[in-house]
């Protein structure tokens, strides 16, 4: 009798391991997916952002933990285990972070941009717009119903930073509006689905 019990605990242990291998297996096959998505989107929609330069585009968006852009100036050629790096590229000495967006809270069918930045040396050259108009058209695919974010930046012009009224001008360009009139809360909103 006691022999028949440890050999039926046994077979239930070993399900149990094989059921959390299983689990565990799963959820890097879905990261393993999520990161071909991105890479067939960084593909598809790749534009060269800075011509004559070499950079890369890290298209993160479909990734649990990080939900990001990040455009790197590379000093050497670009190759696929850089994407697989992903923002971890910012710890090599040949790559340099010039332009992130970065996603805060996505709660059901609503996203909240926390951060949009591109190095002094690169503004106005399209990198903010481009970001933005990916995250947008990730949105839409992502059947959300609105993007906020809040636009701020510094009362007086410094260098080539935008200052209030034209960094609100520059997202009404791409279709946000305030949320109150005179906010620096601004949302996109999505046209509904039928």
């Amino acid at each position: 009798m006691f022999y028949r019990n440890s050999k039926k605990e046994k077979l239930l242990y070993e399900l149990s391991f094989y059921k959390q291998e299983i689990k565990e297996l799963s959820y890097y096959k879905k990261i393993v997916e999520q990161q071909r998505v991105n890479d067939k989107r960084c593909k598809e929609h790749h534009k060269h952002i800075l011509e004559g330069t070499n950079h890369i585009v890290i298209d993160q968006l479909d990734i649990t933990n990080v939900t990001a852009i990040y455009i790197y100036k590379l000093d050497c050629p670009a190759e696929q285990w850089m994407f697989d790096l992903g923002f971890s590229l910012q710890y090599e000495s040949f790559a340099t972070l010039i332009g992130k967006l970065e996603f805060g809270l996505i709660i059901e069918n609503q996203a909240k941009i926390e951060k949009v930045c591109v190095a002094k040396e690169y503004r106005n050259q399209g990198i903010a717009t481009y970001m933005m108009k990916k995250a947008i058209a990730w949105g839409e695919v992502q059947r959300f119903s609105e993007l906020t974010l809040f636009a701020s930046t510094a009362i007086e012009k410094i260098e080539n930073e935008l200052n209030q009224i034209e960094l609100i001008n520059f997202y009404h360009s791409l279709g946000f509006e305030n949320n109150f009139p005179k906010s620096n809360n601004m949302v996109y909103k999505y046209l509904p689905i039928k």
